[in-house]
């Protein structure tokens, strides 16, 4: 057995979780800016739809 070897696999499995959360976030946001336009809003810098009523 490789001394370390712990370290090393929390350290991939501590990346691998990261990437998924951010992936996660990523594809929940992929439709919005289309909704927001098709429903007659705007979208801002800051990621926010504007001008449409709920």
């Amino acid at each position: 057995m490789i001394p370390g070897l712990g370290l090393v696999r929390r350290t991939i499995t501590l990346a691998l979780c990261g990437a998924a959360f951010w992936a996660g976030l990523k594809i929940g946001q992929a439709g919005q800016a289309d909704a927001c336009l098709d429903a007659g809003g705007a979208w801002d810098r800051r990621g926010f739809c504007n001008g449409v009523a709920p």
